[in-house]
Formats: C-alpha cells, sequence, structure tokens
C-alpha cells in the first residue's frame, strides 16, 4: 500500500510538470486530441517505474518501510493546536515585519542625511 501511495504522489508531480510543459510549449493546442490521455499515461508509467525501481533494492527499500515507520511514530498536532501556533507565527511575522519597516525607513531618512 506505501509502494502505491509514492507511485501516486509521483504519478501526480510527474503529470503536473508534464502539464506545464505542455502549456509552456504550446503543445496543448496543437495535441489538444490526444495530449490529455498522453499526459495522464505518461505520469502513471512514470509513477510505476518510479515504484519499481524503490521496490528492486532491498537497501532502498527497507529504507523506505524505516521512513514510513518513523512517520508513524510522530505524535502529530491536533487542529486547534495547529491553529493556535500559526496564530502566533503569524502575529510574530507581522510584529517583525513592522519593525524592520522602521528601522529601515529610519536609516534610509539618516543615509539622506548624510549623503545629501
Amino acid at each position: 500500500m506505501a509502494l502505491t501511495g509514492f507511485a501516486l504522489c509521483i504519478a501526480l508531480v510527474a503529470w503536473q510538470g508534464m502539464t506545464a510543459l505542455s502549456i509552456n510549449f504550446g503543445w496543448t493546442d496543437k495535441f489538444e486530441a490526444w495530449l490529455p490521455a498522453a499526459i495522464v499515461i505518461g505520469s502513471l508509467a512514470v509513477g510505476g517505474l518510479s515504484a519499481v525501481w524503490l521496490n528492486a533494492d532491498a537497501e532502498r527499500h527497507e529504507y523506505f518501510l524505516a521512513c514510513i515507520a518513523e512517520l508513524r511514530k510522530v505524535s502529530w498536532p491536533s487542529m486547534d493546536d495547529t491553529r493556535k501556533m500559526t496564530l502566533i507565527v503569524c502575529v510574530v511575522v507581522v510584529i517583525f515585519s513592522a519593525i524592520l519597516t522602521v528601522f529601515d525607513v529610519a536609516w534610509a531618512k539618516l543615509l539622506r542625511l548624510l549623503i545629501a
């Protein structure tokens, strides 16, 4: 199940990358009939091949399983704690940005006085 999740994550990233490239190069207009299907098939192939590559080497496979085991041991914060911590971070960022703005304006005025 973990390998399937890994393959789907890689497939999603590949799909987003292929979609961005096709838009950037203008392929969406030229090949609109078959390009979306080709992108989906290609991204699923990349995801599947990456899962096969991960499973092929025993050390890589054990490392991946050890990472999953460690992530299961993590005590994740509750949604309420996450909201509180996010609010604290936002308040601190606003306070420090105000302090930096005051210092920036003061230094700019001081430098203008020294240069002029």
